[in-house]
């Protein structure tokens, strides 16, 4: 690798390091600060892993982890979109769409083309892993809520037909996620933090 090379691996790297200090608008477990999306971002990486022997066999598992580490690299420019800002969610394909072209440029020709290729996959949803990758997306926060008492669903009056309307669709394409699913939702009533 020629020093240039090197000098620019180096500069992506410090780059994409950002994503540790965006905030995203959940707690983590010990309640003392916000879960930042890198934290979130190894953690979907850690479900995918520890689900694979549940999800479908031919799930290409590497494919799957790269699509949750990825998908919200993209906040180090647009920062997080908070679920219940509907404001911000208006704007937030724009935003994100720019910021993948900006923060991507920066990488080296291949991988700048694997970024943007899994980018989309992830945003489309057109393949196994993008729906698996979508679903643990949309399940952790479940379990994030679970361990924080529902601090973010109480904060914001979130009902559990607004958590069905929003998050239950993305499991029915996988009979395990869906059961997972269920049985997150079944904890989250008896511990009494998503009022119907």
């Amino acid at each position: 690798m020629s020093p240039q090379r090197m000098k620019k691996l180096i500069k992506f790297l410090k780059e994409i390091a950002k994503l540790k200090n965006v905030e995203r608008r959940v707690l983590i477990s010990n309640m003392k600060r916000w879960e930042s999306s890198a934290e979130h971002s190894f953690d979907l990486a850690m479900w995918v892993w520890i689900l694979s022997p549940y999800l479908p066999k031919n799930l290409d598992l590497p494919r799957t982890m790269k699509l949750v580490l990825l998908h919200d690299l993209v906040e180090i420019y647009a920062g997080d979109t908070f679920f219940f800002d509907h404001k911000k969610r208006k704007t937030k394909k724009m935003r994100e769409d720019r910021a993948a072209k900006k923060l991507f440029a920066q990488a080296s020709p291949e991988l700048k083309k694997e970024f943007t290729k899994l980018w989309r996959e992830f945003e489309t949803s057109k393949t196994k892993e993008a729906r698996v990758a979508k679903s643990v997306d949309r399940l952790q926060p479940i379990l994030q809520n679970i361990l924080t008492g529902g601090y973010s669903w109480r904060k914001h009056h979130i009902t559990e037909e607004f958590i069905q309307d929003h998050k239950k669709q993305y499991m029915v394409h996988d009979p395990f996620l869906l059961k997972l699913y269920n049985a997150l939702i079944k904890e989250a009533r008896r511990v009494k933090i998503l009022p119907r």
